[in-house]
């Protein structure tokens, strides 16, 4: 079989199977008191230290949620909450996964507008024109690194620039 969808799905690492072994062995609430739930959040514990200690980060600021979709809909309206005194505007693009697009649309529904930037004919988006769709109330410009159907890679690294230049909160589905 030849399989074409590894934008979205990708067969696990060797290495990240190992490593995993032992989290399937030990399935234990963390949040438990008795022994087994200790060693379960000792190696939580120690799984959320490297990864801070990878993107120096704290290990508090690290949370794991069940995935992507989980994890966009966290930030996207946690980020958006906690700055709506600043504005109440985000920046996407129309061709987000639905974790980001569905998560936009609650938004929308309560209160918030949301700017959808439209990509090139061959799914790029441009920088100028996410520059185009920034306003004086945009607090968050969400933008993913690669589309997981089309397989374009966007250029995260100029809009996290401009973000942060204009003092905007920048967040990519980068799964």
């Amino acid at each position: 079989m030849i399989y074409l969808d590894n934008a979205a799905t990708t067969k696990m690492a060797p290495e990240v199977i190992d490593e995993m072994k032992e989290c399937f062995e030990k399935f234990y609430n963390p949040s438990s008191n008795y022994s087994g739930s200790f060693e379960t959040k000792k190696i939580i514990d120690k799984a959320r230290a490297e990864i801070a200690n990878l993107i120096s980060a704290k290990p508090s600021e690290i949370i794991f949620t069940s995935g992507g979709s989980e994890g966009d809909n966290f930030a996207i309206k946690g980020l958006a909450d906690a700055n709506k005194d600043k504005g109440r505007h985000i920046v996407t693009s129309a061709i987000e996964h639905k974790a980001v697009l569905n998560t936009t649309s609650f938004l929308e529904d309560h209160g918030y507008e949301v700017s959808y930037v439209q990509p090139d004919s061959r799914g790029f988006l441009h920088i100028s024109d996410i520059e185009k769709a920034i306003r004086e109330d945009t607090v968050l410009v969400t933008i993913m690194m690669a589309n997981n159907e089309i397989g374009t890679i966007q250029p995260v690294s100029e809009i996290s620039a401009l973000c942060k230049d204009r003092g905007i909160l920048f967040h990519t589905d980068a799964v």
